[in-house]
């Protein structure tokens, strides 16, 4: 574990710990045990190794609420032991940290926010259901932000700031980064229902690879015509430019809808936004996206179908084309037994190689309530890269079935 997620860790346990008079604290501590096998632990499309893997996840859950100072603390350490030796031992952390700080009412606040976690060296692709460790690597992400909240007429509200984020990876390959960067954001409120927005923002990146700096301006509303059912739009530029004299500039804008029915909400999206790149600096995504959410009695059906372009900022390059959806349904039952489906549909098409690649992603599971806070769970996944004419790794397929027991104390 990296000494700036111990520090975190045990500045956020302190703080915690250390509770006022009159303040709110609870911790929950966990213990969970998996076994897994898999029929394709390194995801070759030839010489396939099959392995027994097992788990021993500690975790503790905690949470802190004063009227000055919030936080919340999610911690699960990873031991991962290969029967077969296939693969050495390894060990990981995830952990998501976030404090809230009202240094002065109706003014000045502070967020700090840590996160730990494995994450996929290919931004366009999440490769963390399908193997432990293949195409992966950590990162610990650490965000200060402290900013104002500014009132100068009852209609209108101002929130200038700064944020700091520092990425740093372990392991596999990975570009360390630092940002800093200043935003401002301006809302005036029309009516009850209608508001217009404006939103600018300044980053300058520093990495080994390549600096950058960023300016983006935004303009838009929001309208909320029921309750809990809004539209909204904006749009504006983007100005990126690279230290070594490349650079994009670039037409973007954020809209979608929500719309919430007795049982059923609705909800489409689409934007540019920009991902950070493990191998890179950041990489530019346009998407669409929806998602349709049906509730029943004793479980829900959804519905996520989505498509983005994947632009190399540094030489405004078309890297990938995404098109695909989810369908995932949970369901109860019984009292103490539920289950869940889902399966995954997509297509990629990589112009830089000159192919596609076409990917399927069965993701199933029942869990059992076995006493109080103790529960057992039984997981398949199955991954298929059914066909690429071009990509020769990516014709491979992986049968995962994961037996877990969780407490939670």
């Amino acid at each position: 574990m990296s000494k700036v997620l111990r520090e975190i860790m045990l500045v956020s346990f302190f703080s915690v710990t250390t509770v006022a008079h009159g303040a709110e604290f609870e911790a929950h501590p966990s213990l969970a045990v998996s076994e897994e096998f898999t029929d394709n632990v390194f995801e070759t499309n030839t010489n396939r190794i099959s392995d027994y893997i097992t788990r021993t996840l500690p975790g503790i859950v905690m949470s802190y609420k004063a009227p000055a100072l919030k936080g919340d603390l999610d911690y699960v350490f990873d031991y991962r032991h290969y029967a077969r030796k296939n693969h050495e031992d390894e060990i990981t952390h995830a952990l998501s940290a976030k404090g809230h700080l009202t240094a002065v009412e109706d003014l000045l606040y502070l967020d700090v926010n840590d996160a730990y976690q494995r994450v996929s060296l290919d931004v366009t692709r999440d490769v963390t259901q399908e193997s432990l460790f293949v195409n992966q690597t950590d990162r610990n992400v650490v965000t200060a932000s402290p900013y104002f909240t500014l009132h100068p007429s009852e209609r209108i509200s101002v929130k200038p700031g700064y944020r700091f984020i520092d990425t740093r990876y372990f392991g596999a390959s990975g570009v360390d980064k630092t940002d800093h960067i200043a935003f401002l954001d301006v809302t005036y409120e029309l009516t009850k229902r209608w508001n217009l927005t404006a939103d600018y923002l300044f980053v300058r990146e520093l990495a080994y690879i390549d600096n950058f700096s960023q300016n983006r301006a935004l303009g838009g509303f929001r309208f909320e015509y029921a309750e809990k059912s809004f539209f909204f739009a904006q749009a504006g530029k983007t100005w990126i430019d690279y230290d070594g004299g490349h650079g994009l500039n670039s037409v973007v804008w954020n809209a979608g809808f929500t719309h919430v029915f007795d049982t059923v909400t609705a909800t489409i999206t689409t934007g540019v936004k920009y991902d950070e790149d493990p191998l890179s600096n950041i990489v530019q995504e346009s998407f669409v996206s929806g998602n349709l959410e049906k509730r029943f009695q004793r479980g829900t059906l959804s519905l996520f179908p989505y498509y983005s372009e994947y632009v190399l900022t540094e030489t405004d390059t078309l890297q990938t084309k995404k098109y695909g959806a989810t369908a995932q349904g949970r369901y109860e039952l019984l009292s103490k037994l539920n289950c869940r489906l889902a399966f995954t549909a997509e297509k990629y098409d990589q112009p830089l190689l000159g192919s596609y690649t076409r990917h399927f992603q069965v993701d199933s599971g029942f869990s059992y309530l076995l006493a109080d806070q103790l529960t057992a769970s039984l997981s398949y996944i199955y991954v298929d890269y059914y066909y690429s004419p071009g990509i020769a790794s990516d014709n491979r397929y992986v049968n995962r079935v994961i037996v877990e027991i969780k407490k939670i104390f």
